[in-house]
């Protein structure tokens, strides 16, 4: 081997690596130096200058910091960085509030190729601490497919832990907007169990945008109520009563109140429609004694009437009755309806009997005189 060549290898292994730049001698100073409020600022800084540099004083640094802006900045560098170990271990240093802001403040970076990346690691890298600390709430405008398949696990192995399911539900219908719905209507249509259906009724809204801050989206909107519609004829009691609800938040009233018939028709009538019954009483103060006048009438053709609607409806019908207490007697006039639809004649007078019973008891000695009215119709 000739002596330029010895002379070539030796100056080789003898090479050091390049030097830092000049600027990472006094940012190190600054970083050690620095206060928690401002170790995320510093460490920013240094990484701006040299990533290698930062990455060795990661370890020491990234664990004195304090929730805030330093800190989300230092994060999403630390993050660029590969650091995502690192920033794991620091996460539950912060107060749950600190967390669930730093989280969405994260969330807002999706763009940022490794943020969405960052999500998918720690799912894995945490395992049930991801969904029980509530990292998945940053990815409801992640729209990103890591993200969106993060979210799409979480539902298989969340499911046994209702709270949870339910919200990281309504995070992916956040995010996946109209899309959401298909996938929602196939899973309302499988669900047996009835809470979990109502979750799923329930996100409809979200996939609509129902209280975002972008507000609700109209084509998704229209495009939830159909599906909600569609499903009505099979969802169990929970959920119709979550379809009326949803069905409010976005916009449709009348579909809502359609919701009433389905929610009931194991009582309906014949030609379907849902029968009521109510029961109208003054107990009067007179001159001489007290008396007590009844009024009964069913309430037919209300299929778009809930139980909470019933008095309400019929109230405009009730004022006009005729009253026949002396003109000495004051009393007010109160409107009792039952509680749910009534499926016979059977049931409306068991109805009326326990509300005769009700105001005997509050009422002792004194003999209601009762007039039946005619149905009043919705």
């Amino acid at each position: 081997m000739s002596t330029i060549l010895f002379a070539s290898l030796a100056l080789a292994g003898s090479a050091k690596a390049p030097a830092a730049p000049a600027c990472a001698a006094d940012l190190q100073k600054a970083l050690a130096e620095a206060s928690p409020s401002g170790v995320g600022k510093a460490w920013v800084e240094l990484a701006n200058c040299d990533a290698a540099t930062a990455k060795a004083a990661a370890p020491a640094a990234l664990p004195r910091m304090i929730a805030g802006s330093g800190a989300d900045a230092a994060a999403l560098s630390a993050i660029k960085l590969g650091l995502g170990a690192e920033l794991r271990a620091w996460v539950p240093s912060m107060q749950p509030d600190e967390r669930s802001s730093f989280f969405n403040t994260l969330g807002e970076q999706c763009a940022v190729a490794e943020v969405p990346a960052f999500f998918a690691e720690s799912e894995k890298a945490l395992g049930d601490k991801f969904w029980s600390d509530r990292w998945y709430a940053a990815l409801d405008a992640c729209r990103d497919p890591r993200a969106v398949d993060v979210l799409k696990a979480g539902l298989s192995s969340q499911a046994s832990e209702r709270s949870r399911f339910k919200a990281i539900l309504e995070t992916l219908a956040r995010n996946l907007g109209k899309d959401a719905i298909p996938m929602l209507q196939e899973r309302a249509a499988a669900e047996k169990d009835s809470e979990l259906s109502a979750y799923v009724v329930g996100a409809f809204a979200d996939a609509a945008g129902v209280g975002s801050a972008s507000g609700m989206n109209a084509a998704a909107a229209e495009a939830a109520i159909a599906a909600i519609i569609a499903l009505a004829p099979t969802l169990p009691e929970a959920g119709l009563e979550q379809a009326r609800t949803t069905l409010l938040a976005l916009g449709s009233e009348q579909r809502s109140d359609e919701m009433a018939a389905h929610r009931y028709r194991s009582v309906a009538q014949a030609d379907g429609s849902l029968q009521y019954a109510v029961y109208v009483s003054k107990v009067a103060t007179c001159k001489k004694d007290s008396r007590v006048e009844v009024h009964t009438a069913t309430v037919t053709g209300a299929s778009r009437t809930w139980p909470d609607q019933l008095v309400a409806r019929v109230k405009p019908t009730v004022d006009l009755f005729e009253w026949h207490l002396p003109k000495d007697c004051v009393g007010d006039v109160a409107i009792t309806g039952s509680s749910a639809p009534l499926k016979d004649k059977a049931a409306v007078e068991a109805f009326y009997a326990a509300q005769d019973a009700e105001i005997q008891k509050k009422n002792p000695g004194l003999k209601a005189k009762v007039f039946p009215e005619e149905p009043i119709g919705l």
